[in-house]
């Protein structure tokens, strides 16, 4: 199954992070995008996530695309992109939602039978907030681009479905291929996986009880096509109910996808599909 990286904690309070409290100045009002303290919470995080190791501008070798302004804080689309000549190089893709309780969103990392050159997604945003994702190369130099997002309340929104109806389709997955099957090594097409989780946060309110509802999320996440692993994904609770992500496939049809998944509970969930001629 989905083994070692399952193990890996990326919640703020698992790195020891200072910020899992909201940060100073939300009180206050809308912060802007460009303040002192935006800068250095950036700074703090890039520090502890990649262990002081500088950053550099990607440049157009890496873009990530998020709405400037979120129409629902609980479920913000985000894509992530490489160049052509960046794809080959990369082997990992940080996404930090600054402000989030748990920064780190997610780690995208790249499988021998597959690169990260096109990634999706959809998170959480708890306040205004700056984006970054950060590639992580070959030979260690770390990509850095960002984009502001103004959303709230993401993290703590309620549930958008019936807890007990979400607990018992936990673990059912959907594939679709919009584009068709691959057809080859040189074309790949983009795939779309969803895995049926409440993903809680262990912000949200149960709206009868008034208590907490605890964290269940999916934490990893592994892609292999005709047996050789495609695509691996650790992610947190900032990634939204019912984790959807999107990524690049080439290879030729008529291979098994496999999907396998992992949350904090240590329920394992697997599908397979056979990428045929029709899809």
């Amino acid at each position: 199954m989905v083994g070692p990286l399952a193990r890996r904690p990326l919640l703020a309070g698992a790195l020891g992070l200072p910020w899992l409290a909201p940060a100073a100045g939300r009180a206050q009002g809308i912060e802007a995008a460009d303040t002192p303290r935006r800068a250095e919470r950036w700074r703090d995080l890039k520090e502890a996530i990649f262990d002081g190791r500088p950053t550099e501008p990607a440049g157009d070798a890496l873009t990530l695309v998020a709405p400037s302004r979120a129409l629902d804080a609980a479920a913000v689309p985000i894509s992530l992109s490489l160049s052509a000549e960046a794809a080959p190089r990369v082997r990992a893709i940080h996404l930090v939602i600054d402000e989030n309780p748990s920064p780190v969103a997610a780690v995208f990392r790249a499988g021998p039978a597959g690169d990260l050159r096109a990634l999706s997604a959809r998170v959480r945003v708890d306040a205004y907030t700056w984006m970054h994702a950060v590639a992580e190369t070959a030979d260690g130099r770390l990509l850095e681009t960002a984009q502001f997002v103004k959303a709230a309340g993401g993290c703590s929104a309620p549930v958008g479905t019936d807890l007990r109806a979400a607990r018992e389709r936990m673990g059912r997955m959907r594939m679709a291929l919009p584009e068709g099957p691959p057809a080859g090594p040189e074309r790949a097409v983009p795939v779309q996986v969803a895995v049926s989780h409440p993903n809680t946060s262990g912000l949200q309110i149960d709206q009868l009880s008034r208590l907490n509802i605890p964290a269940e999320f999916v934490r990893a996440l592994r892609v292999l096509y005709r047996g050789a692993e495609v695509l691996r994904v650790e992610c947190d609770i900032s990634i939204a109910e019912n984790p959807t992500f999107g990524f690049a496939l080439a290879g030729e049809a008529g291979g098994e996808l496999r999907v396998e998944a992992e949350d904090n509970r240590d329920r394992r969930f697997a599908s397979a599909w056979t990428v045929g001629a029709s899809g």
